[in-house]
């Protein structure tokens, strides 16, 4: 093996995959994309959901990694598709509701793959084996935040491999419960209160939490560290419309998240919605390759080689 190619969130856009694996100097042979110089394809998870493709969205990531030619952490929505299809400890319901909010997200998967045939127990039985975070020794990959205690308590959950057990997946629905907790940081990232400001999300939500861009080392202020997209709707405590989110000091937030360490080894990761108009690395040693391929932006990798400062020109775009 001679280096990683991390890849964004796919969400079921097989074509601009393939694009990009040509691009990289991948090619099909002996059922799976292989690159000629040993090269590595690592996959930050969200394969499924919202887009056209979602079979061939997993087939071929699928593939890669049972031919040893490619990696993938699991995502938010892999884990919510496991969650929607075990059923809680006492079997009185489903760990994710089959509610309308939840059927919605996972809709374009549910067309695609007929509810509890071999199919989608087979891709699901996938799912669970696939790691929730990427140790390859100089580099990390995680879908949405690497944060060192989260990773610890579910190393103690599920061991070094950190693969999904129904165990896990009943505590990680469950308010509450620690295992919950770390599953939201690692696969959805950690969120903070708003301080009674609200916005409306991309699918339409109301949220009185933002997610915090964990990776800004020189954050003072809520305005800093929440990524709120400009186009969503932003009302404050009583209700009036306003642009920005207030100057309010980190210092007097409860639950503010401390940033990713300057001296850590490099983390890759996904989840973020990110566009060009965001840093392309966010940081030396943090990048977000989720450049929103579903929502007509481009499906991105990040090809390492060892270095131990991520540099712009490594970034890919299919």
């Amino acid at each position: 093996m001679t280096g990683y190619d991390i890849i964004g969130d796919v969400h079921g856009c097989a074509d601009k995959l393939t694009v990009l694996l040509q691009k990289l100097g991948y090619a099909h042979s002996d059922g799976a994309y292989r690159h000629p110089e040993q090269r590595q394809v690592v996959f930050v998870g969200d394969l499924i959901d919202r887009g056209v493709s979602q079979l061939e969205a997993v087939s071929i990531p699928r593939a890669m990694v049972e031919h040893g030619t490619a990696q993938m952490v699991i995502g938010n929505h892999e884990f919510n598709a496991v969650a929607f299809a075990t059923r809680t400890a006492d079997d009185t319901e489903w760990c994710r509701p089959h509610n309308d909010k939840n059927r919605g997200q996972h809709q374009a998967f549910l067309r695609a793959v007929e509810f509890g045939s071999a199919t989608h127990r087979s891709i699901l039985d996938w799912f669970m084996s696939l790691p929730l975070w990427l140790n390859l020794g100089g580099v990390r990959v995680v879908h949405a935040c690497w944060r060192d205690d989260s990773i610890e308590h579910l190393r103690t959950q599920v061991g070094d491999h950190g693969g999904l057990t129904d165990q896990l997946v009943r505590d990680g629905t469950t308010r509450g419960h620690l295992s919950y907790d770390a599953i939201e940081t690692v696969l959805k990232g950690p969120e903070i209160w708003l301080g009674g400001y609200s916005y409306t999300d991309k699918d339409d939500h109301k949220r009185s939490d933002g997610r915090v861009a964990w990776w800004k080392t020189d954050a003072t202020t809520l305005r800093d560290i929440i990524r709120l997209d400009p186009s969503w709707p932003l009302v404050d405590p009583n209700g009036e419309r306003v642009d920005k989110l207030p100057e309010t000091p980190l210092t007097d937030i409860a639950g503010s998240v401390p940033p990713y360490p300057v001296n850590a080894p490099p983390v890759l990761f996904g989840h973020y919605w990110f566009t060009d108009n965001d840093d392309k690395p966010s940081t030396s040693n943090t990048a977000c390759v989720d450049f929103s391929a579903v929502k007509g932006g481009n499906l991105v990798a990040y090809r390492w080689d060892g270095e131990p400062t991520l540099q712009p020109e490594n970034f890919v775009a299919g």
